[in-house]
């Protein structure tokens, strides 16, 4: 995937550029107007560049750089120097509202969001910072992979979305971890000719997120005895065919049953689910899920 030029110049990338402009304009216009001081133009640049920097916190943004300006206080020509602090500031909250307009570029950040369960509203939760964060016109898998205790609780996950723009396809990985922290990063990009046909052939994310919320927990969890359960998801819809008793689908009542078609194939995405040990290795039980199928021979799978 290769990222194209003309989306590389972005709304951010603009509001630095008028940052920079406008701190250098004025910083040379205030340095004919104020008394003499050695270097007073670096230092102006220097409140300009303090006023502007964040450190995020929760997915906030806290005005660090301005706040810290308080502690440099200057004594000569100490207007101006607010003059620069206050332009740095200014763009700040301009920078704030960037993601409102530009979704060409994604920007990079994690959030703590605490302990998340499947068997609860917190892994809802989640979900919802989640879809809030990406907002996208269209969102698919490309795969994922959760790690989950016996009781449902939520150890690590990855998720790789393509996520359609108005004018380009955005790979985003999202991971959470056992200390709470959620982070999204974009991987790479597409344009909207060439990542067409790979886009339509990936599942919805909506489906693989209805595929793990609304089948019961237990029946992931009663499949095998390892104290940790691994589910892996491929987001291509594909042809399978019915290999042996490891292989099962969720039907319509949001119950894992046997895979009882055993010569027609069968156009589905599938779920991998494997025991882990508590250090991480497989344990060798393993077992094929599929889900989001397409069956036309039989209609009743409520019974099965």
């Amino acid at each position: 995937m290769n990222s194209q030029w003309g989306i590389d110049v972005t709304i951010q990338l603009y509001v630095w550029l008028g940052f920079v402009i406008i701190s250098v304009l004025l910083g040379v216009r205030l340095n004919q107007l104020k008394e003499p001081e050695p270097r007073f133009f670096l230092k102006f640049l220097f409140y300009s560049l303090l006023g502007i920097v964040s450190f995020p916190i929760g997915g906030f943004h806290i005005p660090i750089g301005f706040l810290l300006s308080f502690l440099f206080f200057p004594k000569r020509n100490s207007r101006y120097k607010w003059y620069g602090a206050l332009v740095g500031f200014f763009f700040f909250i301009v920078l704030l509202f960037v993601p409102l307009f530009d979704q060409s570029g994604f920007r990079a950040e994690s959030q703590q969001i605490g302990a998340v369960s499947i068997q609860d509203e917190s892994f809802d939760r989640m979900t919802n910072h989640i879809m809030r964060r990406v907002n996208g016109e269209a969102i698919k898998l490309d795969r994922s992979k959760m790690v989950f205790t016996r009781d449902g609780e939520l150890q690590s996950l990855e998720y790789l979305l393509l996520v359609e723009r108005s004018g380009s396809f955005q790979q985003i990985r999202i991971t959470y971890d056992e200390t709470g922290e959620l982070s999204y990063q974009q991987v790479d990009e597409l344009n909207k000719e060439s990542g067409r046909a790979f886009f339509e052939k990936l599942v919805d994310f909506d489906r693989v997120l209805s595929a793990v919320q609304d089948t019961a927990w237990e029946d992931f969890a009663d499949r095998v005895n390892a104290p940790l359960i691994q589910l892996s998801f491929d987001g291509l819809y594909d042809m399978y065919t019915y290999e042996n008793e490891v292989m099962l689908m969720i039907n319509r009542e949001g119950r894992i049953v046997k895979f009882w078609l055993q010569r027609d194939p069968v156009l589905a995405n599938s779920i991998q689910l494997s025991g882990l040990t508590r250090e991480g290795r497989t344990t060798g039980e393993r077992y094929i899920i599929l889900y989001n199928y397409s069956i036309h021979q039989r209609e009743d799978l409520t019974d099965q």
